[in-house]
């Protein structure tokens, strides 16, 4: 078997922790919001139903953890340990796979993966499954059943990708699901039977920055293949939910960095280590920002939003929502002479929301022309409203 350093993996955990604690987080913005106010609830102390926003076993680490801590950036901190641990069991998986050389190399970019840094920040329920899941390809055998049944259990999606680590895996997983239902959890969502095949497919911006497109030069080599498959079933498989995002096609992102590590030639990791590099500095300045004026300085001079046009939500279709989902005009199922979405701060801003994937969908699937504002009086976001036009 092909080994590590421990050395080097210790290197690899606190060089993650850095990134997760001191580089990328503002501490003084730190908000919990959307599902990540259920977790927080349970941190506090009170009861949560079981919902896939709020899934038992995790509402129930919370709780403890809050047994004994007692400020909610302790979550954050649980986070970040847990993603640095998920850097140096990627590391130990990908040199398996192929040589020690790859393993730290892989391991290296996994610390300044962006998505991976910013989901080691967030008590939402991504890392810890996508950790699991990790270590269970690293680890296989019985081990594998136990890590993919927790897994499941975290997020019941990890069954799709359980799978390739073994048969126990696939077992241990499917079990996780059956006691996942069994604690109370409901999928709604599946109830309508609609896939986001049409909708998700062109978004093969979610596996991670361009940078990682140099992970074509790794393919050939050994284990290669398998990263490949790999990233493209986990795009392929998460497509299918209509709100998928950077934080379904993580494990398919960390692929592509075991591809670009797995390269010939020092050249392209290294390329793709400063290129990284640069995106996590981006992702940090847009962990949680404020308004910063941008979108009223663009709004500036715009009239009203025109009265023809029907707005849409960038959300996927949700029973009983206020508003109509873009996925209906995307599907030709909206008869209107004008249809716009209205852009605020937010979804240029990084949180566990996932606002900022949404606003990258609409921006893929629609051409866009800014046709009007609003800016409310009493100080309230601006809201910078763009006419939608499909582009295929």
């Amino acid at each position: 078997m092909v080994l590590i350093r421990t050395s080097h993996l210790i290197a690899l955990f606190l060089a993650a922790l850095v990134v997760r604690l001191a580089w990328v987080p503002r501490w003084s913005q730190l908000q919990f919001e959307g599902h990540e106010k259920l977790y927080l609830q349970a941190f506090e102390g009170s009861e949560v139903g079981a919902s896939t926003a709020a899934y038992p076993l995790l509402t129930g680490l919370y709780r403890l953890l809050g047994t004994w801590a007692s400020e909610p950036w302790a979550m954050v901190v649980f986070s970040a340990v847990v993603g640095g641990l998920g850097v140096v069991g990627f590391a130990l998986w990908v040199t398996q796979q192929t040589s020690s050389r790859s393993g730290v190399l892989a391991g290296c970019l996994a610390v300044l993966l962006p998505e991976h840094v910013l989901w080691s920040t967030s008590a939402y329920n991504v890392i810890l499954p996508n950790t699991l899941l990790v270590w269970a390809l690293a680890l296989r055998g019985n081990s594998a059943f136990v890590t993919c049944m927790f897994a499941a259990m975290f997020r019941v999606e990890t069954v799709l990708i359980a799978p390739f680590a073994g048969w126990r895996a696939a077992l241990g997983s499917f079990l996780g699901v059956g006691l996942t239902i069994y604690s109370g959890v409901t999928f709604p969502q599946l109830s309508d039977g609609q896939f986001g095949f049409d909708i998700n497919l062109p978004m093969v911006r979610f596996l991670g920055p361009p940078a990682l497109l140099l992970g074509w030069f790794g393919v050939r080599r050994g284990g290669g293949r398998l990263f490949l498959l790999m990233a493209l079933w986990v795009h392929v498989s998460g497509s299918a939910f209509e709100d998928y995002g950077g934080r379904h096609a993580l494990l398919g992102g960390l692929c592509l960095v075991a591809l670009v590590a797995n390269a010939r030639s020092l050249v392209w990791p290294m390329v793709a280590l400063v290129l990284l590099g640069l995106s996590t500095v981006d992702v940090a300045q847009r962990w949680h920002a404020p308004e910063d004026g941008t979108l009223k300085a663009e709004a500036i001079g715009l009239p009203a939003p025109p009265a023809e046009c029907i707005e849409v939500t960038e959300e996927p279709r949700i029973a009983g929502q206020s508003m109509v989902s873009h996925v209906r005009f995307y599907r030709g199922e909206l008869d209107a002479p004008c249809v716009m979405w209205g852009e605020e701060f937010w979804h240029r801003s990084w949180s566990s929301r996932g606002l900022m994937d949404r606003a990258l969908r609409m921006r893929t699937l629609y051409r866009m022309e800014p046709v009007g504002a609003l800016m409310p009086l009493g100080g309230g976001p601006v809201r910078l409203y763009h006419r939608l036009e499909r582009r295929w």
